[in-house]
């Protein structure tokens, strides 16, 4: 069973480093959490309460990238524009602090730092005693002021989305320009330079075919300046294929991994239920404890190991997870590095 499917590194030198430096100040409970993270699921051991939970500061997002499901019309209707509640976030957290989860994510399928409350939840969730606070975002509202606001209110891990060099990267990530974002994460390394910190720690990440071409470049710019550089296949959020073949007697690891709240409140069946079509719970008027040992969590559960939760559930059919991959050769620099290519599915980004 594949746990983390999908993202690929572009150099594992790189990614060992990233590893330790995401683990400076608890490395025994960062142990611990990737033991939980990669066996549990092996094993189908539901425990009491997940070590990560993701808690999505804003479902709506400021740019419209072509590969992106927030740009589809069902996306638009049916998910509500919202911001969580500093209250809610504050209820989840003290929640996710009484049962010692290791990590928060602060993003899903938004932007979160058009949550203007970022950095007093941040602050919160680590005052807390949450281990890692991380957040993805693509980089646009972020600026050097308040990188260091985040910084100090303890960010632990901070991803970026990147797609392209110059142009296409202009294009993919319009209203953002090339060289603004590139001379921005130049200025968060010399800031935690200058401050002595490996906090947050920083990862690039693009989708395959906006760098394919110029991988190496791309490598050879960010190398010096982040802590990791990761790609991803091309996911089919547009779902353009008529016919998705799936991996044999597939049953999923995120539902012993981590549960998924929305700003609204509502728990998601998981990370990749990106139109919340499989609502397991609501934070509103229930607890985390109880819906992750709820009705609607253990029915999923009990048919993925069944193997037919991709058959039975709607988010499972479209989801990237059970869909059946290859592995190929990609060259960087001449260098090979094995890249998982979903089958039959669209490789290149043609919504520009």
């Amino acid at each position: 069973m594949k746990i983390n499917k999908g993202q690929f590194f572009l150099s594992w030198r790189k990614q060992l480093e990233f590893s330790y430096r995401r683990a400076t100040g608890h490395i025994l409970p960062y142990i611990r959490n990737r033991f939980k993270w990669h066996f549990y699921p092996r094993m189908k051991y539901v425990s009491k309460f997940p070590d990560h939970v993701d808690l999505e500061l804003a479902s709506t997002c400021e740019m419209k990238c072509p590969m992106c499901y927030t740009t589809n019309d069902l996306y638009k209707q049916t998910v509500p524009k919202k911001v969580m509640r500093p209250e809610l976030f504050k209820k989840c957290v003290d929640e996710c602090a009484k049962y010692g989860v290791y990590s928060i994510r602060l993003s899903l399928r938004g932007e979160p730092f058009i949550n203007k409350h970022i950095v007093e939840l941040i602050r919160y969730a680590k005052q807390k005693g949450i281990k890692e606070v991380s957040t993805l975002t693509n980089g646009l509202q972020l600026n050097p002021e308040m990188f260091v606001q985040v910084m100090e209110a303890g960010l632990d891990w901070l991803t970026i989305s990147f797609d392209g060099m110059g142009e296409t990267y202009n294009r993919i990530r319009a209203p953002a320009k090339f060289d603004e974002a590139v001379e921005k994460i130049r200025t968060y390394h010399r800031i935690k330079k200058e401050r002595g910190s490996l906090k947050p720690v920083i990862k690039i990440q693009a989708v395959w075919p906006s760098i394919k071409d110029s991988a190496r470049e791309f490598y050879d710019l960010f190398n010096p300046i982040v802590d990791n550089i990761a790609s991803n296949p091309l996911i089919d959020f547009h779902h353009e294929t008529h016919e998705i073949i799936y991996e044999k007697n597939f049953t999923c690891p995120v539902l012993y991994q981590r549960l998924v709240v929305a700003s609204d409140g509502r728990v998601l069946l998981c990370s990749n239920d990106e139109y919340g079509r499989y609502i397991v719970g609501d934070t509103n008027t229930q607890s985390l404890y109880d819906i992750w040992h709820g009705e609607k969590m253990e029915k999923a559960r009990e048919l993925h190991l069944k193997h037919i939760g991709y058959k039975e559930l709607s988010p499972c059919k479209d989801c990237y997870l059970p869909r059946k991959t290859l592995a190929a050769k990609e060259k960087i620099g001449g260098k090979d590095i094995m890249v998982d290519k979903y089958v039959g599915a669209p490789e290149l980004i043609t919504k520009f």
